[in-house]
């Protein structure tokens, strides 16, 4: 964590935020930090302000997650950012009220799991056109008690449930809305999930594949597995454009893994609160993506071995609840249905299961390295490590006995 920064790289933050809090507020003093490591996070700066204010001469504290684009150009590019800057920014601003709407229309209590969203703009001269100055606002969760989990040692089972209760939660209720206003998914929600992929991404993620399957040649108990990797490797689809059967597509994170959720705890230790955050990559296309990979890229090793097939069970339980609560009609939601399209989509996740291990085990990095950043062997600098090799085997021997690989 940073130490405090003086001058905050926002302009016009104070008639930003007046914007979501109201003009009649008087803003006293603004101080901020860096609230994740570059190691964390590169898809965005994101930066913790605390904004102290004064109204109808009452004095409060408000604390304030602010993302920015990342300072490096090849980020920028590499993450896409005016696209997906305005994805995140429509997420917020126009699928999340519906969903709210759609709960209150439904007679039923408020449950969306993603932070409180203050308000946005893709550029500073003109709101609608993106630059430098592209701000999302949100509510600062750490603030609240919420944190995220080991991204090494990986989430235990209670975490994993309950993560996995919420992902059913959220796939759902977009096909509920998806049923019951039709025409506002096609003209509103459809635009968000456009899928941001391009040319510098693609060599990127090209690379990272790359470089996890070197390591995986080196490691002589992989051996007995390099013809179906290397068959599953070459069946990669990296556009994902393939049409998509509408009963079952939704809204998928695409990045849905430890460091894009953060739990909040009682005294004991007992989960009390999930949310949800980081959604610049989602797309139109099918939940069971989502919980594939959340769950070899996060699940502790035991969890994996021990409950996968209960977890699995778990989300298609959760997904059903939720499609009832909403009163939609589940028959044609079977669960051979569900398993089937699950091994259908598993072997497509194997490439970011493995690639995923660089991310995870990425070393921490300086603010200055992150902003010159040109590459994308600086972007992940890190040496083959022991406990790397054990995560990829044990990703390659879980595909395998699922029969996952090609």
């Amino acid at each position: 964590m940073c130490e405090l920064e003086t001058s905050l790289p926002i302009e016009d933050f104070e008639g930003l935020i007046r914007q979501s809090l109201g003009s009649g507020l008087k803003i006293k003093n603004v101080t901020w930090k860096h609230l994740t490591d570059p190691g964390e996070n590169f898809g965005s700066l994101i930066l913790a302000v605390t904004v102290n204010t004064i109204e109808n001469f009452s004095s409060n504290t408000l604390n304030v997650v602010v993302k920015l684009p990342p300072t490096s150009v090849y980020l920028t590019d590499l993450f896409n950012s005016p696209l997906t800057f305005k994805k995140e920014l429509n997420f917020y601003s126009d699928i999340v009220p519906a969903l709210k709407d759609l709960y209150r229309s439904s007679n039923l209590q408020e449950e969306i799991s993603v932070p409180h969203f203050f308000g946005g703009r893709l550029g500073l001269k003109n709101p609608d056109k993106f630059d430098s100055q592209a701000v999302i606002i949100l509510e600062n969760l750490k603030s609240s008690g919420y944190s995220v989990q080991d991204r090494i040692i990986g989430m235990d089972l209670e975490h994993v449930k309950h993560a996995i209760k919420e992902l059913a939660k959220l796939h759902a209720m977009i096909i509920a809305l998806k049923i019951k206003r039709r025409d506002f998914f096609e003209n509103t929600v459809l635009p968000v999930l456009v899928s941001p992929t391009n040319e510098t991404a693609v060599k990127c993620v090209m690379d990272m594949i790359h470089k996890a399957h070197e390591d995986l040649k080196h490691l002589e108990e992989a051996k007995p597995y390099m013809k179906s990797i290397e068959a599953t490797l070459k069946s990669i689809n990296m556009a994902n454009e393939t049409e998509k059967d509408d009963l079952w597509a939704t809204i998928a994170h695409k990045d849905f893994w430890v460091n894009n959720m953060l739990f909040c705890h009682d005294a004991s230790g007992h989960i009390t609160g999930m949310k949800i955050v980081d959604f610049q990559l989602c797309i139109y296309s099918y939940g069971v993506e989502d919980l594939i990979f959340f769950l070899i890229s996060s699940a502790k090793e035991e969890v994996i071995d021990n409950n996968l097939d209960d977890m699995i069970d778990l989300y298609y339980d959760s997904f059903i609840d939720v499609l009832k609560m909403f009163k939609v009609d589940t028959e044609q939601y079977s669960k051979s249905k569900f398993l089937e399209l699950l091994n259908k989509c598993a072997p497509t996740k194997f490439p970011q299961c493995i690639m995923m291990v660089q991310v995870i085990q990425a070393s921490r990095t300086t603010h200055s390295e992150v902003k010159n950043m040109k590459n994308t062997a600086e972007l992940f600098k890190r040496e083959t490590s022991d406990i790397g090799n054990k995560k990829l085997l044990h990703i390659v021997q879980t595909f395998a006995k699922k029969n996952w690989l090609s």
